[in-house]
């Protein structure tokens, strides 16, 4: 992280820092932070960074930025310049914020010092803190003073250990989210990261170069994923380098009880996903007052490229000096199915759809007369089911609806109905013969009671080009000596299919096998 500078070499550091400055190989000049939707991506910051466009910040993707609160040593804290500055600045810009401290030291005592001085600079920051429920604060150890004790043998590794966790405890007694920040290497041979897991602090994770992708998940040495992972030292914004994250797990949620702000008109989900993003319109009342966007306050829209909870934070001026902020969430669900289509037989009805994007499974409901609605018959995870051990000949009020799981919680498109019928038993075409001259005589059998009639359809071909239909209606088993419609030595290709009328549709069987008579 590069978090401590001593003024007594700082000009030699700045000289360095220009010449190194033309010939960095990691250096990455860039519009806009890596895109993943699963993730959020953002800074942390110090004074080292000079005078910051959160503005600007913002709208190339930046949606979280670390703070240094300042650095702590032996004889006390030291407050970073740009602190407060800092916070103001990425607070009124809508970015949610957390903040560090840069550690010099390893005592126990001076480690719940630290935890309290860190306490007293946010509560000085007023109503930048006083509305949030909830702030990253992490413990920065990285620095040699901390490894040299170990390696020399002062203190134990156990020992650096626990003094990280008492400055992570007495961080969650004040109420903040305790969170450690170090390299992998400091990680591994002089920490515990396995018993921070098990205590529930969050894991800042520093390695780079960025490999093997920002939008990838990052899995540490001992096969899991932090919490953050940083994974750049050297991103350039307007010619200004930084640590640049990812942040796996969203920590923001300021609920804001005290506030007096509310949405109306905001519906807590029926959003329906969109790649360019869901920024559903709504007004905000401060009590029983309606307040005006843009003079009294802006709105910022998170997390709402994706299925799942989606945020839009509120920052509440008045007089146009800030007061509060406030989010407010709202649930985005799939896109439903499209081209959904249906393939009826005697039996069964095949459904197919195509695939909606990250959807986890699709919900199939069939309408059941007897209660006047759908019932849920079956989940599927792949984009098609056929629906079995239908009766011949009768209609089907079919729904798709699609499933998202995000999170371990269910996200559910809205549904897509079809009406389908069944078909009826193919007909077995029996003897087709032809005992006079220019005529015909078929013969067929019907597993099928309720039928209408029956369609014989013959040709001069097998493919059935230029075909002739001839309807017999009724429950006949037999059609003798038809004639007229055939030449002398002509062959002669016969198929035959039932017939229904439901709800004033016809509706057929399939046709049964095809044969062939020489006419006399």
């Amino acid at each position: 992280m590069m978090k401590k500078v001593f003024k007594a070499v700082l000009p030699i550091i700045l000289i360095i820092g220009i010449l190194l400055s033309c010939v960095s190989v990691n250096a990455v000049t860039f519009k806009s932070f890596p895109k993943n939707p699963e993730y959020s991506y953002g800074v942390d910051v110090s004074e080292w960074n000079g005078d910051i466009d959160w503005n600007y910040l913002r709208n190339i993707g930046v949606e979280f930025a670390y703070i240094r609160v300042g650095y702590y040593k032996h004889g006390g804290g030291y407050v970073d310049e740009r602190f407060k500055q800092n916070v103001r600045g990425c607070v009124e810009a809508g970015i949610d914020f957390g903040i560090y401290v840069y550690s010099y030291i390893y005592s126990y005592t001076d480690s719940v010092k630290m935890a309290n001085w860190v306490h007293r600079q946010l509560k000085s920051l007023g109503n930048y803190t006083k509305d949030r429920d909830t702030i990253q604060v992490a413990y920065d150890i990285e620095d040699a003073i901390q490894s040299n004790a170990v390696n020399s043998g002062r203190i134990t590794r156990n020992y650096l250990h626990n003094g990280v966790k008492k400055f992570c405890n007495k961080i969650r007694d004040y109420g903040y989210i305790p969170t450690i920040y170090s390299s992998q290497s400091f990680y591994r041979d002089l920490l515990n990261l396995e018993d921070y897991l098990d205590n529930d602090f969050y894991i800042w994770y520093a390695q780079w170069p960025y490999y093997p992708d920002p939008t990838e998940k990052k899995v540490m040495f001992n096969d899991k994923s932090p919490h953050i992972w940083q994974f750049s030292e050297n991103y350039t914004i307007k010619g200004v380098r930084y640590d640049s994250n990812a942040l796996y797990e969203d920590f923001y949620d300021y609920s804001n009880e005290d506030s007096q702000l509310y949405a109306a008109n905001l519906k807590s989900s029926g959003y329906t996903f969109k790649k360019s993003g869901v920024k559903p319109s709504f007004q905000i009342y401060d009590g029983d007052t309606l307040l005006k966007e843009g003079t009294d306050y802006k709105i910022y829209y998170y997390k709402n490229k994706k299925v799942g909870i989606a945020r839009a934070k509120v920052v509440r001026f008045k007089n146009k000096k800030y007061i509060e902020s406030k989010t407010i969430k709202y649930a985005i669900k799939p896109q439903p199915v499209t081209n959904l289509k249906a393939t009826p037989s005697y039996d069964e009805i095949e459904l197919k759809w195509d695939k909606v994007a990250g959807a986890t499974s699709y919900q199939i409901y069939e309408h059941n007369d007897s209660f006047i609605g759908y019932n849920l018959i079956d989940e599927v995870k792949t984009n098609s089911y056929t629906d079995f051990f239908l009766d011949e000949g009768t209609e089907y009020k079919l729904k798709v609806r699609p499933v998202m799981t995000v999170d371990g919680k269910r996200y559910y498109g809205n549904s897509v109905a079809l009406t389908a019928s069944t078909t009826y038993c193919p007909v077995q075409l029996g003897n087709v013969s032809s005992r006079e001259e220019g005529a015909a005589t078929v013969n067929w059998k019907s597993k099928t009671e309720n039928t209408r009639g029956y369609v014989i359809e013959f040709a001069d071909n097998a493919q059935f080009k230029n075909k002739t239909r001839y309807v017999v209606r009724g429950i006949n088993k037999s059609l003798s000596d038809i004639s007229g419609c055939f030449k002398s030595g002509q062959k002669v290709y016969f198929r035959i299919r039932s017939y229904n009328v439901v709800n004033g549709k016809y509706v057929y069987s399939d046709y049964s096998s095809v044969r062939s008579v020489k006419i006399k």
